[in-house]
């Protein structure tokens, strides 16, 4: 009776561990699958140049930091004041790139834009290159964006060569602004990003 005994106390601990460590796996899986998880977002992102002047007036009330082993600082904005950084009467806003897609992944999925005299009237180049991703986290967003810039002058001079790397909760309504001073001139550089978030698609059974 008592060979019995222990041989279930014994069998009831070994169970229990055994259950213990399918947990702690199921944990695991389930930890990493949130880390790789993304969330369905639309990214619509705008590349511009604007007077220094213009720039400043836009964002003096805002919080702007200057980004670790960068030439860029970040702001954030609403979406109105980077349409008004954007109206025509502002003599030397340039837009140079304006492009939106939707994006469902974490950490990253590629994404480059590039621009050339052929369509910039002020005959400027360049080219963003690096990926972005976007996922949920305790019902806000976090983004994610890793881009080396290249900024040229009419002539071809370098104007801009930085790294962006920023990882952060995301305000949805707002308007992420990363912009650094385009060579010596009276110029910022600015790279705007807004996102928002799409519904999942919804699979529908017959």
């Amino acid at each position: 009776m008592a060979v019995a005994l222990t041989y279930n106390y014994r069998w009831r601990i070994r169970m229990n561990q055994a259950v213990s460590t399918i947990l702690l796996v199921l944990l695991w899986a389930l930890a990493a699958g949130c880390e790789s998880q993304g969330t369905k977002a639309r990214v619509h992102l705008r590349v511009f140049e604007v007077p220094t002047q213009v720039l400043q007036r836009h964002t003096a009330d805002q919080d702007s930091h200057k980004l670790s082993d960068s030439a860029y600082s970040v702001s954030v904005v609403s979406p109105n004041v980077l349409q008004a950084m954007l109206r025509p009467e502002n003599s030397g806003t340039h837009l140079l790139t304006d492009t939106t897609h939707v994006i469902n992944n974490w950490p990253w999925v590629t994404n480059a834009w590039a621009y050339s005299p052929t369509f910039i009237s002020d005959g400027t180049s360049g080219m963003g290159a690096g990926s972005i991703g976007v996922r949920e986290q305790r019902g806000h967003l976090e983004a994610q964006f890793d881009y080396i810039v290249n900024h040229r002058g009419p002539q071809g001079e370098k104007l801009i060569e930085s790294k962006i790397f920023y990882r952060h909760n995301y305000r949805e309504g707002q308007v992420l602004l990363f912009h650094s001073p385009a060579g010596e001139g009276p110029w910022e550089h600015v790279i705007a990003f807004e996102i928002t978030r799409q519904p999942p698609e919804v699979l529908a059974f017959r």
